[in-house]
């Protein structure tokens, strides 16, 4: 039986390098200065990034390292959320953008956390665009959230006032120090108490559905506006003459690896 020998062994590729490594570095710096060259036929694209700071005041009350870092993902999601990118493309189709440039610039965003900072990015191969975009999607997150933190303090008053009308149940076990006096619960009969319940506890879900994650304790705001990118970010020219010279050198493996298979073939 023939054994097939046409499998890539590293260490024969390897010493067959070591040998040629002449060819490997010519191919490495042919193919980066093609990088180089490359650089200069690709337009500049540039990127404005705007800044919004989440905070939570840990002093009202008290949250676990997991519920802080869901509360804090809560914005991220909000940022991306169908609501605010509908929002942002159509304020931007106001300003007279094409649909073709709508999404270009919806293909162009991306969002990064920084530690209590959510980093909104948008690239563009004018500047200006590129940091008003940044600004106008920021504006639209931000008032966004802002938004949903109203319907997170609704929620928390909400739960204050079922906790206090919830004092006027019976209980089998007395409650030492009852939110509301007896006094007070005399107005309601059961049955009002009940009622009264039940509805606070549909409008809570409905306000805990519209808030979206964000917690009462929250403050959300815009720390650093987008300003006017002054150098472009994406195809740059280090990067091009890096990766080019990265494909010549492995195209260069391949190579003679390939001349090594043919030799073999010659020879059988």
């Amino acid at each position: 039986m023939i054994m097939n020998d046409r499998e890539f062994s590293p260490r024969e590729t390897m010493d067959r390098v070591l040998t040629r490594w002449w060819i490997v570095l010519i191919l490495t710096i042919l193919a980066g200065v093609a990088g180089w060259i490359f650089h200069f036929f690709q337009p500049p694209v540039y990127e404005a990034t705007a800044g919004i700071t989440i905070n939570l005041y840990f002093e009202k009350r008290e949250l676990t390292q997991y519920e802080a870092d869901t509360a804090f993902s809560a914005a991220g999601a909000i940022i991306y959320s169908t609501r605010v990118m509908d929002t942002f493309l159509a304020e931007a189709q106001k300003r007279g953008l094409s649909p073709q440039e709508i999404s270009r610039i919806q293909q162009s965003t991306s969002v990064e956390a920084m530690e209590s900072v959510w980093e909104l990015h948008v690239r563009d191969r004018d500047p200006e665009a590129a940091a008003e975009y940044a600004n106008l999607w920021a504006s639209i997150a931000e008032q966004t959230m802002n938004d949903a933190l109203k319907h997170a303090l609704l929620v928390e008053q909400l739960q204050n006032q079922i906790y206090r009308l919830q004092s006027c149940l019976p209980s089998l076990m007395p409650v030492p120090d009852p939110v509301l006096a007896p006094e007070e619960c005399q107005p309601y009969s059961l049955d009002e108490i009940n009622a009264r319940l039940q509805g606070w506890a549909i409008e809570m879900a409905d306000e805990q559905r519209l808030s979206q994650g964000i917690l009462s304790i929250t403050t959300i705001s815009l720390n650093r506006s987008a300003t006017v990118p002054e150098k472009p970010v994406l195809y740059g020219q280090a990067s091009l003459v890096l990766a080019g010279a990265c494909i010549g050198f492995f195209v260069s493996l391949w190579g003679a690896n390939i001349s090594k298979v043919r030799r073999r073939d010659r020879n059988h």
